[in-house]
């Protein structure tokens, strides 16, 4: 099946939703996921980022980054996937990072070159299993490598970044926009999602798998949540030093120490 162009209903909700940009790519920070798969451009687009966000260090910055990167990834791909029977084209030559700020804050968007998708024609195991691979083995898993060999990141955390979106999409976000019947079809996919093999995500084990449990109360008064095992470093470039509130540095009794100010 060839991709079609998508229709303007699904834009729109993608571009609501997901953060999808509609407008042709500018901006002095815009980079395409190509780009990022090139290690001496990734140096340079962390180091400027460093700069943008006010990162202590590239360590840091690649941590944030990928939090960003992965969102504008798996979001509209899986609203696609599991709202609209859609396998969304984000294969690397597809993709540019279009940077936005909000409030201060860096909230870059999507922007596809080409706004088209497959329509589903086989099972849908075999169209999830299909799109992992686009998705992560010949695209997000390099970008992570590049990211963990210019910054010293350790994967383990983000595959966890990416992993805490997978998450909420399925047990959140994309279940407030189905009624009953599809809500069915969603767990199904998040299930497919947990139990597809190390190879749809260019690794000998399936990153999503690895970091789900069960969410744990840790008081009476507070709801559910899952405690990530890294930590995504956040605390670092937060202007009153605090944590996620899944963050195990929570558990260990760590105190950030306060920013100096210059």
């Amino acid at each position: 099946m060839q991709y079609v162009p998508l229709t303007p209903k699904h834009e729109a909700f993608l571009a609501e939703h997901c953060r999808l940009s509609l407008e042709k790519s500018s901006g002095d920070f815009s980079v395409t996921s190509v780009d990022l798969l090139q290690e001496h451009t990734v140096e340079s687009y962390i180091t400027e980022m460093t700069q943008l966000i006010q990162s202590p260090n590239k360590l840091v910055t690649a941590s944030q980054i990928s939090k960003k990167y992965a969102f504008l990834m798996v979001t509209p791909f899986f609203a696609s996937f599991s709202l609209f029977n859609l396998n969304l084209n984000v294969q690397s030559d597809n993709c540019i990072i279009v940077p936005k700020k909000s409030d201060g804050n860096l909230l870059p968007e999507l922007s596809l070159k080409s706004l088209e998708a497959k329509p589903f024609e086989t099972d849908r195991r075999t169209e999830m299993e299909a799109g992992l691979e686009q998705l992560f083995r010949n695209h997000i898993s390099l970008v992570w490598d590049n990211l963990a060999k210019v910054c010293n990141s350790p994967l383990p955390v983000l595959w966890e970044n990416t992993a805490t979106y997978i998450y909420w999409l399925y047990e959140t976000a994309l279940l407030q926009h189905a009624d009953d019947p599809l809500k069915e079809g969603i767990k199904k996919d998040f299930k497919y999602i947990l139990e597809a093999p190390g190879e749809c995500f260019g690794l000998n084990h399936n990153p999503f798998k690895k970091y789900y449990f069960e969410k744990q109360q840790l008081l009476k008064s507070d709801p559910e949540i899952r405690i990530r095992k890294t930590c995504c470093l956040y605390y670092e470039i937060s202007p009153d030093r605090t944590f996620c509130n899944n963050c195990p540095r929570c558990l260990s009794g760590y105190v950030p120490q306060p920013k100096k100010i210059d």
